[in-house]
């Protein structure tokens, strides 16, 4: 039987639980980010939840409460939502087919390489994550244990799903799933073409939590974003971000 969190909800709003965010990116999760930026690309009415405890059947976040049922996971979200609300999310099959396969790619392979770029400066996000969630008094110890938790997990996660290889090979890795997306871009505003789509919202996503969220912890990424051999993939971001959440892309 499933327990609701919103008893008293409005029908037809999406409520989002979600990991919390910062000034500059609206959760740290990129499953999160994705979620809300399909809701907001289709005017759906979304109240953001922000939660560590609360969890979907999956035992993880992103999960949502719509019409007193409660759906987890970003891919079967999107999915149950285009369905209840007759959104086509796509303009024809064949674009239909390149987002999906882009997005497979974004959520099974570039994420991994991006949280194992983030262990680079895993002690910063978590200093920055338990601010305000823990006491100062007891941060010194939380922090690196955090830190510490966090980064095996992670590590453990890019090995399992790409492989064991050195740091320069997974830079490497990263930087073609870069060029690659780079290159579906091409002279388009938009992944797929001059209007925003599904595949918009995953790559914000990913870019949104790895890239926007903590200035602070500066890492790879950092540096391939802001190279000229990307300048057409960050103004890019920049679009798709102002496009879809104007100036409400942080934390409210």
């Amino acid at each position: 039987m499933v327990h609701l969190i919103e008893r008293n909800y409005e029908r037809d709003t999406v409520y989002l639980y979600q990991f919390p965010g910062s000034s500059t990116a609206s959760s740290m999760s990129p499953y999160c980010i994705k979620v809300e930026a399909f809701c907001r690309l289709h005017n759906l009415k979304v109240m953001r939840r922000y939660t560590t405890t609360a969890r979907g059947k999956n035992k993880k976040l992103p999960m949502i409460e719509l019409n007193g049922e409660q759906i987890a996971d970003s891919q079967i979200i999107l999915r149950r939502l285009a369905q209840h609300f007759n959104l086509k999310v796509y303009p024809d099959p064949l674009t239909a087919g390149l987002g999906h396969s882009i997005e497979r790619t974004l959520d099974n392979h570039t994420v991994h390489l991006l949280q194992y770029d983030q262990t680079r400066v895993i002690t910063e996000i978590m200093r920055v994550m338990l601010t305000g969630m823990v006491p100062s008094i007891v941060r010194p110890i939380a922090v690196p244990l955090g830190a510490w938790a966090f980064k095996r997990n992670l590590l453990s996660a890019t090995r399992d799903s790409i492989g064991r290889f050195t740091d320069d090979e997974y830079d490497e890795l990263l930087k073609n799933d870069l060029d690659q997306l780079q290159n579906i871009l091409g002279e388009n505003s938009f992944l797929l073409g001059e209007e925003p789509t599904q595949v918009d919202c995953v790559a914000l996503g990913h870019f949104g939590s790895s890239y926007y969220c903590i200035p602070s912890a500066r890492s790879h990424i950092n540096e391939l974003i802001e190279s000229a051999e990307f300048a057409s993939l960050r103004a890019y971001l920049e679009r798709v971000k102002q496009r879809i959440f104007g100036n409400e892309f942080c934390q409210k």
